[in-house]
């Protein structure tokens, strides 16, 4: 038996609690893993809540973020680059129900944890890294451009606004200003969200792309700006996509390759992707309570 972070109904995260379930042995293509550390991100929270519909039957277990040690492994289970899996690798990647002691994981989804990235860092990578690798992809930027990032101080906006800079692209990033130092640190320019935000980012230079990773003001100063609507992408604004005609942030890119990738350059410092507080599994309400509160940037991690 394995204990997991679950919940009967949807709603806040008091409904969670850690139970025990079956550990199945690993089919083909399969591995199993032992979490180390379960990154939570913004969507784990929202389907729990009802947010987001779901049809899975209750019991559910939650998170998809996970950095660990490979305990058991299927017939033909292979990393994304044709490598086999052996018992004992360190990995990072995704799984359904990744907020638990063990999980069943396709091989394919993981990368090989290098060994001077921290597992905390490398469980919350896959989700805000991706997505962020992601956002670069559907609106691509590089020297020349100025770009504004909704939502700087997030996971997602972090790592895209870092991104970003590494193209040769200046980046203007929101953020409360208790947050300013963090990026001005990073070489992002900070401004301070709210009303007024588009005449406080026209004074710091002509925007010619938006990344919107958290709510919409983004998008909504872009508009004001005169930025064309093709180059913007939100991640999580589903009504002002449709509103607005700007692009939702597109998945091809959210792959094992990729990761691995990001992994190696957050592992060099090239890119820094803060933890901002860790929980045990037994405190997994408190994990996410502190997610959907005021929390210091950086990821919210349950390290089983």
């Amino acid at each position: 038996m394995t204990r997991a972070a679950l919940y009967d109904t949807t709603g806040g995260p008091e409904v969670l609690y850690v139970g025990e379930v079956t550990d199945a042995d690993p089919g083909p293509g399969e591995v199993i893993v032992r979490v180390r550390a379960a990154g939570l991100n913004p969507f784990d929270g929202k389907v729990r809540s009802g947010f987001i519909p779901s049809q899975a039957p209750f019991p559910r277990r939650i998170g998809g973020d996970l950095a660990g040690i490979v305990e058991a492994v299927g017939d033909d289970a292979r990393y994304f680059d044709g490598i086999p899996v052996a018992v004992g690798d360190e990995v990072l990647g995704r799984a359904g129900g990744a907020v638990a002691e063990r999980v069943t994981v396709a091989a394919s989804d993981l990368a090989r944890r290098p060994a001077a990235l921290s597992v905390e860092v490398a469980g919350g990578l896959h989700v805000a890294g991706l997505t962020a690798v992601s956002v670069l992809t559907t609106v691509r930027v590089g020297t020349g451009d100025i770009v504004l990032v909704g939502g700087a101080t997030g996971g997602v906006g972090l790592v895209a606004a870092q991104l970003a800079l590494r193209t040769g692209a200046r980046v203007i990033g929101t953020a409360s200003e208790r947050n300013h130092d963090l990026l001005r640190a990073l070489g992002i320019e900070p401004v301070a969200y709210g009303e007024g935000l588009a005449a406080r980012v026209s004074t710091l230079g002509t925007v010619t792309a938006v990344y919107d990773c958290h709510g919409r003001d983004a998008l909504d100063a872009g508009i004001e700006l005169g930025v064309p609507v093709e180059r913007m992408v939100a991640i999580a604004a589903y009504a002002a996509i449709d509103e607005l005609g700007v692009h939702n942030v597109e998945r091809a890119a959210r792959t094992a390759a990729n990761l691995s990738a990001l992994a190696e350059q957050v592992t060099a410092g090239e890119i820094v992707l803060p933890v901002a507080a860790t929980y045990p599994l037994d405190e997994v309400a408190a994990a996410f309570a502190a997610l959907e509160g005021a929390h210091a940037p950086g990821k919210i991690v349950v390290t089983p």
